[in-house]
């Protein structure tokens, strides 16, 4: 689900990248024209840490959403589908990495 920023609408998107690592990412849509992306990371957001590589279904993060709690994007997320936890991050550092689309 969309989440409102005073930037815009944040996406946490989910792809599969090279050697089949299963990752988080993020876009930025226009507040009153969502069809309008402004910006997206260059970066995963999240990828599978040693520890998150085993399981039902290797090699894998990903979530259904996030919040903002004060200034700090928070993401619960599963991992290899196996587990459950949740990652943080300043959001204004999310918004910043965002490169313009």
């Amino acid at each position: 689900s969309p989440i409102e920023t005073h930037a815009g609408w944040l996406v946490l998107t989910h792809g599969v990248g090279p050697m089949r690592k299963y990752a988080m990412g993020a876009m930025l849509l226009d507040r009153n024209d969502p069809t309008q992306v402004l910006g997206r990371l260059k970066e995963p957001l999240l990828t599978p840490d040693e520890s998150e590589r085993s399981g039902y279904v290797p090699n894998v993060v990903y979530s259904c959403g996030g919040l903002i709690h004060g200034d700090t994007l928070v993401i619960p997320y599963a991992m290899s589908d196996f587990a459950s936890t949740f990652a943080t991050v300043p959001l204004d550092q999310v918004l910043d990495a965002m490169t313009r689309a």
